[in-house]
């Protein structure tokens, strides 16, 4: 077999240098298939799959998909850090708030190696925190203002980054359906946004001092949701069109990037946490199969079932089914943050009578999740933790999404029904949903049937073509590439260990 050729500027093996610099491109929900699959129009990404290592990565997208990218940051899993979703569920306050430092921290495994003295540089790495020392740089939030807003630990340098390049280039994003005129407004946003911050990454690389530098990039993300059709609809190439467009943005300046440091000095890493697929996320079934489990567990356990829900709850619910898509957006993004939150956390929980509510469901990405109330750990719990009625319910869970069927073709729905705190034990597991569902391929349904639990009809409304699934992937360039600690990496919690090993040893021949 040939040997493998070198990418442009690398050394042979022999005359690997010592390095104390890694760059790190995050690339959040670029599908690796897709890539792979579109590879002559992305030709950085070809180079760097061509004459890189690469390897699959494991993650726990399967049950939690938007638990990832703290998973990455901390190196541990949902267990132990307890993120899942940016707004979580409360057992205290009994409500939905959203992920902040001073509720559920986590610090990236970046920041002791910048307090202990080593130069970072990090930008808008995805559910970190805000630092609140002044080790290191680190900014978050500048695409989008969302968890408390830009924030920059350096405030001479976040303010001359506004000043430069401007913040909230992407802006936040309300998951409703789209015109075509929105979606046109949303694809020239997006080729926009990812050119901006290909030019903030580089004058960061140029005019900060890092030895180990992580940006990220978000667009992809967005433009899988919105831009992604399956490839069996007959349908126009705008959607492929648009979606190869925000790759080649992004395939553009990881290129640029790359061309600004030495790879015979500079470990590569680019890297993402989770791949894209077709739309095959069931989960606007939850809430009404969760409520016919509550009636009939509360009908063969003797109890009164669970009254309507109350006029407060009604309302809201009624508002966010009926509001046409745009003007809903409007709303939400005029709004502040927490009259948004408000309006989630009451379609959700507002007005449920909690002594007679044994489980509910949980906003999520696609996935479905499901919260017990549990005596002695929500504050106004009323299932008993760890008896026999506890262990009913959660069959009649499992038993009720395990028994639905698509009306139209029969096929069932749900994958599996997880139990996250047994996939993920760890001190913070009970800061996670109780019950997990995974779909089945396919579209979501209209109209759907259960021997167990009777017929639904309902529409998923997110206006989404294209949603998050478990396919990470790393490729490495540079002296790291030529390391043992490449061929180790299985996971995407191993991203962490290589990456603090590449920044704070010498030793990489090997």
């Amino acid at each position: 077999m040939a040997a493998p050729r070198r990418m442009k500027g690398e050394m042979p093996m022999a005359a690997v240098p010592e390095t104390r610099r890694v760059l790190m491109i995050g690339l959040d929900s670029l599908d690796f298939d897709y890539a792979r699959s579109h590879i002559e129009s992305l030709p950085n990404l070809r180079r760097l799959f061509e004459e890189g290592a690469v390897k699959l990565l494991d993650s726990p997208a399967n049950v939690m998909s938007a638990s990832v990218w703290p998973t990455f940051y901390t190196g541990t899993l949902p267990g132990e850090h307890g993120q899942y979703f940016p707004m979580q569920w409360d057992p205290t306050t009994m409500r939905l708030r959203h992920v902040a430092s001073d509720w559920i921290d986590c610090e990236p495994f970046w920041r002791p190696l910048a307090r202990q003295g080593l130069p970072v540089t990090t930008l808008d790495v995805q559910a970190a925190f805000p630092s609140r020392t002044a080790a290191g740089t680190e900014i978050v939030n500048w695409g989008v203002e969302a968890f408390g807003g830009y924030h920059c630990n350096q405030p001479e340098l976040g303010r001359e980054i506004a000043r430069r390049f401007g913040t909230n280039v992407l802006g936040p994003d309300v998951p409703v359906d789209k015109s075509p005129g929105r979606l046109g407004e949303i694809r020239r946003k997006l080729l926009a946004a990812t050119k901006k911050r290909g030019e903030l990454a580089r004058w960061l690389l140029a005019n900060t001092r890092w030895s180990l530098f992580v940006a990220v990039f978000p667009e992809c993300h967005r433009a899988g949701h919105y831009f992604w059709r399956d490839p069996d609809e007959v349908t126009s190439s705008d959607s492929d069109d648009a979606l190869l467009e925000a790759h080649r943005a992004v395939d553009r300046e990881v290129g640029a990037l790359v061309e600004a440091v030495d790879l015979r000095e500079t470990s590569l890493v680019v890297f993402s946490l989770l791949g894209m697929g077709a739309q095959h996320s069931q989960m606007h079934l939850v809430p009404p199969v969760i409520d016919r489990i509550n009636a009939a567990f509360a009908a063969n356990a003797g109890n009164a079932a669970p009254g309507r829900p109350r006029r407060e709850r009604r309302v809201v619910r009624l508002l966010r089914e009926r509001l046409p898509a745009r003007l809903q957006e409007r709303v939400a993004l005029a709004v502040p943050e927490p009259v948004r939150d408000w309006v989630t956390s009451h379609a959700y929980a507002g007005a449920l009578d909690w002594r007679r509510t044994p489980g509910f469901p949980l906003p999520t990405g696609g996935e479905g999740y499901v919260r017990l109330n549990i005596q002695g750990r929500e504050s106004r719990g009323s299932l008993p933790r760890g008896g026999a009625l506890h262990r009913r319910y959660l069959d009649a869970v499992r038993e009720g999404f395990l028994s639905l069927r698509d009306g139209a073709t029969n096929e069932t729905l749900v994958d599996a029904v997880h139990f996250p705190a047994e996939h993920f034990p760890g001190p913070r597991s009970d800061r996670l949903p109780d019950v997990a569902i995974s779909w089945r391929g396919g579209a979501p349904s209209t109209a759907v049937r259960s021997d167990r639990l009777g017929e639904f009809t309902g529409r998923l409304k997110t206006g989404r073509g294209g949603n998050h699934r478990a396919a990470a992937f790393a490729a490495i360039a540079g002296p790291a590439a030529k390391t043992s600690r490449v061929s180790s990496l299985a996971t995407i919690i191993d991203l962490a260990g290589l990456v603090r090993d590449l920044a704070i040893r010498s030793d990489l021949a090997t």
